[in-house]
């Protein structure tokens, strides 16, 4: 319903402001079927490839006691996140997804996503909120080439704030009518589809198969925000994101911080492995450089996440010794033995 009714409002725009809805047609694969099957081939090499239990490992069943709770949906939870997975496929975000532009390089689109997270916090949003900023921001950058670079303040348009404070915050550089026909352009460029899973979907239910404390939550709740901010991980899939950052928190918290061992297996246990669908290997170099972007966020021009995640409501995790020392640099430095 409201996917039908963006797409009117952005048909009815283009006819009355033709001279500023000058939007680029999406590069689109030649063969509808041929898209299919790039996404068939990539779930079955997923499915080839997927985690299952090795001989005596004991892998929990972390919905048995959600049968009761009909909002947990129990029964359909597995097809739900084989849909999620599905969807993360179809809908990627690729290398280099900026190599088209001429005016917008990576450190604009660092300080576009900073900026973005002050107003997320500085209007108290869920996760969701920001992440799902991100994710507009990086499909349309992608979607089209030679963006202006003037339009960047404009990407934040998918707060819930009036229009009105969103002009304040922009320090009246740009109109209520130019935010709301930069938001039609967006919404047309993407079809309306605002299905991209993002991580926090996949982190709260990988969070569940580890039994996470309120600390290690937190923990990989920063570690996915500061990635969003980092232009080499926007190419991985929401739920690598996610997996990386717990499996970080899980070391981080549960090792020796003064012991400089680098990663290890045991901190991603079976049944990480199995809901998750990725092993600790795999998970290794995206863990690695989410550790770098943690060890020198303090030391960063751009703090807005850093500076968040030092309040108490969240455990003041950005302030955490586990986050420097022996045990992170050993991550970072990839002294592991692989």
């Amino acid at each position: 319903m409201v996917g039908s009714t963006l797409k009117r409002l952005a048909e009815e725009n283009d006819s009355e402001n033709a001279d500023q809805m000058q939007v680029k047609k999406l590069k689109v694969p030649s063969s509808e079927a041929a898209t299919k099957r790039a996404v068939l081939v990539e779930l079955q090499a997923n499915k080839e490839a997927a985690i299952g239990p090795e001989p005596g490992a004991s892998i929990a069943d972390i919905d048995a006691n959600d049968k009761e709770n009909l909002e947990l949906v129990s029964e359909y939870v597995n097809d739900i996140y084989d849909h999620l997975y599905q969807l993360e496929i179809e809908l990627p975000i690729h290398k280099d997804h900026l190599a088209g532009q001429k005016d917008i390089t990576h450190k604009m689109r660092a300080v576009l996503i900073n900026w973005i997270n002050e107003l997320h916090q500085e209007f108290h949003m869920v996760e969701e909120t920001f992440q799902l900023a991100v994710a507009i921001i990086d499909r349309y950058l992608q979607a089209v080439a030679n963006t202006k670079r003037s339009n960047l303040q404009l990407y934040e348009e998918e707060l819930s704030p009036a229009i009105k404070d969103l002009v304040y915050f922009t320090e009246d550089t740009y109109s209520a009518r130019e935010i709301r026909l930069m938001e039609l352009q967006i919404f047309k460029t993407i079809d309306c589809n605002l299905s991209r899973p993002l991580p926090i979907h996949f982190l709260r239910r990988y969070s569940k198969a580890a039994g996470t404390k309120v600390e290690q939550q937190a923990m990989a709740n920063y570690f996915v925000e500061l990635a969003a901010m980092d232009y080499g991980l926007a190419s991985y899939k929401p739920s690598e994101i996610a997996a990386a950052s717990l499996f970080l928190s899980l070391h981080l918290l549960n090792g020796n911080p003064r012991a400089g061992t680098g990663l290890d297996d045991q901190h991603w246990s079976p049944t990480l492995a199995h809901y998750s669908r990725y092993t600790a290997t795999h998970l290794r170099p995206i863990t690695r450089q989410i550790a770098r972007l943690v060890r020198d966020a303090p030391q960063a021009k751009l703090k807005a996440i850093h500076n968040k995640y030092q309040g108490s409501w969240c455990q003041n995790v950005a302030l955490r010794t586990e986050l420097s020392g022996p045990l992170m640099d050993s991550i970072v430095d990839q002294t592991l033995k692989q």
